[in-house]
């Protein structure tokens, strides 16, 4: 397996066809942004609307879990509730204190991402480290049952993990690390156990369409991106989840990418950071998002300011996959859904990082 790998890390691949199918925003936002389609706040008489919807969002009937931020400072106060489509209403509900995924099988609020429910929506998992990251002396890994509230130990030991994904199979790890990528990839089965080791080279792994896939540098970019501690990583590799090979499966030039998350049949959304815009007045990222359809094929579906595009994949139901964008202004937050092939704004939000928390509820 690492003579495998060291091959794959010497070869030279050619970035894939790329089709462009979105136009790219505007370089500046108002208080009411125009990203995609057009915005069109519901008058109101006296106050600003909680919530300005979209022609799309107007289509929609259903109610999206989200979590906003009430109070930035100190001590930051983080509500929840739903968005309701169609309509301008943003609806507090109350919900233990850490709140992160709406749990719709349960009707709960869990402490969570969704990638560390089950996909049944029955169980969560989550780490708990022994010291800290830096120190990584240990952790151990815990699965509660939603119902009951029962919380069971499946793994202690002197590895610091993070959870990744929980899966049908069981729950996939990766290094707990305080800075920088995560590295390696294991598989712990619920029932408790060791973890079953299936790459200890993949970087910042995740989950899904039936592999994992990792962040890579490919020496050929004749000019890098810019990078963080660990320098640009311009190559998606898909690794297989029982011989832990790795192929090159997305190369773009002078970018530092990242994977985002899945559509419904399991293609990769990534995202691309290309460095200063020219455009942007603070001198914020140029970033892209394809959607990745196989090695040779990828599609560009927007492209703009970081804080202007969806930047985190939230839930996949079926009006299609969520995104959100919560760090527009400490004022405002975006809302977005790709369907039909494209990545539109559906609501404006008038709170500060609002978070998608599942899918829409009808």
């Amino acid at each position: 397996m690492v003579l495998a790998v060291a091959m794959l890390t010497a070869c030279v691949s050619s970035p894939p066809r790329v089709t462009t199918v979105s136009p790219s925003p505007p370089a500046s936002l108002s208080a009411a942004p125009s990203i995609g389609p057009s915005v069109t706040p519901t008058p109101s008489p006296s106050t600003t609307p909680d919530v300005s919807e979209s022609p799309l969002g107007l289509n929609l009937s259903c109610r999206l879990p989200v979590t906003w931020v009430e109070n930035q400072n100190n001590p930051r106060i983080t509500k929840t509730g739903y968005v309701t489509f169609p309509g301008q209403t943003l609806v507090e509900e109350a919900a233990p204190t850490g709140s992160m995924f709406y749990d719709r099988a349960f009707a709960k609020w869990l402490p969570v991402w969704r990638n560390s429910v089950s996909p049944d929506g029955a169980r969560y998992a989550y780490s708990k480290l022994a010291g800290n990251a830096y120190q990584n002396t240990g952790s151990s890994l815990h699965v509660v049952d939603v119902a009951t509230g029962v919380d069971r130990v499946i793994y202690s030991g002197s590895s610091a993990f993070s959870v990744v994904d929980f899966a049908a199979e069981g729950v996939y790890l990766t290094t707990a690390v305080p800075e920088g990528y995560s590295h390696g990839l294991w598989l712990q089965s619920v029932a408790g156990g060791q973890p079953r080791l299936i790459s200890s080279t993949i970087e910042a792994p995740v989950v899904g369409g039936g592999a994992a896939w990792g962040l890579d540098f490919n020496t050929a970019d004749p000019s890098p991106g810019p990078g963080g501690l660990e320098g640009p990583k311009n190559r998606i590799l898909r690794y297989d989840l029982r011989s832990g090979t790795a192929t090159p499966w997305f190369y773009r030039p002078g970018t530092s990418l990242y994977v985002v998350g899945f559509e419904a049949h399991g293609l990769p959304f990534v995202t691309a950071s290309v460095g200063p815009s020219s455009t942007d007045p603070a001198g914020l990222p140029a970033t892209e998002v394809w959607l990745i359809r196989s090695s040779v094929d990828a599609t560009r579906l927007i492209s703009g300011t970081y804080t202007q595009l969806p930047s985190r994949l939230a839930a996949v139901d079926s009006h299609g996959v969520w995104f959100d964008a919560p760090y527009y202004s400490a004022s405002t937050s975006t809302v977005w859904l790709y369907t039909g092939g494209s990545i539109q704004v559906v609501a404006v939000v008038n709170r500060g990082d609002v978070a998608v928390a599942g899918g829409c509820i009808p």
